[in-house]
């Protein structure tokens, strides 16, 4: 090895940063694969945990109108109305980008949330329920460009 290709070994300040960074990336790496892991589309799927584990469905929304603060406001009051008003919605997290940019995060998105289902059969029945067929129809289709869904099984 030549002395510039084992410089971060010996050159603390290098080394400390290196190890920064690569804690920094981590810290966004994790959460960003842990929302790309799940699913919120409408495709039935089995629970192959066999056990009724949870399921989580993550929703990234794209608006038509990028930034739009009302829009964007729409599609959140959507989903605290499904936990707040449909049963099989253990829990709901919604929100919007930090904004901080990377190499492995993906910042375009407008909206981001989780749902938590006790189980497959919840989420079925959830997919089926007025306030969400209503929310689909009136405010997620129509102010959105584009929609991508997750989905994972808790263990």
């Amino acid at each position: 090895m030549t002395p510039r290709e084992n410089t971060w070994i010996t050159d603390p300040k290098q080394s400390c940063a290196g190890n920064m960074k690569m804690t920094f990336l981590l810290l966004r790496i994790v959460p960003v694969l842990l929302i790309c892991i799940g699913g919120f589309g409408c495709a039935h799927i089995e629970n192959r945990s066999g056990s009724g584990a949870a399921i989580h469905q993550v929703g990234l929304v794209w608006l038509k109108q990028a930034g739009d603060a009302e829009d964007r406001q729409r599609i959140i009051d959507a989903v605290h109305e499904f936990e707040e008003s449909i049963p099989e919605v253990k829990s709901a997290i919604v929100g919007e980008t930090d904004g901080v940019d990377g190499p492995y995060s993906d910042t375009s998105y407008d909206v981001c949330f989780i749902l938590t289902f006790k189980d497959e059969a919840s989420r079925q029945r959830y997919a089926e329920h007025p306030i969400h067929q209503n929310a689909a129809t009136n405010v997620f289709l129509p102010l959105s460009r584009k929609l991508l869904f997750y989905r994972l099984i808790g263990h």
